[in-house]
């Protein structure tokens, strides 16, 4: 019983990791201030949503000002595919969570 809500404790630290825009600020807080309080499971879940994360914010801030420069045709365009673009970063953590959830964790002794 007391190692299920370990694991579950451990799942939700990790869901926190993966959150969309607030788990990339999580992960850094975390790597930046605390790295010593980290398994190799945490750091590896924190870069993966930093890299997400990053990558989403660079996409996201690329196709905007680009939208907002252009043509209107462009702009229409642009901004579409930067709805696409989020949509798709929503999804990946959202199945990124799931995976994590119906995973068995297990910790080395």
């Amino acid at each position: 019983m007391r190692e299920n809500r370990e694991q579950n404790l451990d799942k939700l630290q990790l869901s926190l990791y993966l959150m969309p825009l607030f788990g990339p600020i999580w992960a850094l807080i975390r790597l930046k201030f605390f790295p010593h309080n980290l398994d190799s499971q945490q750091k590896k879940t924190s870069r993966l949503s930093l890299k997400l994360g990053m990558f989403w914010l660079i996409t996201y801030s690329t196709l905007w000002v680009g939208g907002c420069v252009t043509s209107e045709l462009l702009s229409i365009r642009l901004l579409y595919f930067n709805g696409i673009i989020t949509t798709t970063y929503f999804l990946l953590c959202l199945i990124l969570i799931s995976r994590l959830w119906s995973q068995n964790l297990s910790k080395p002794n």
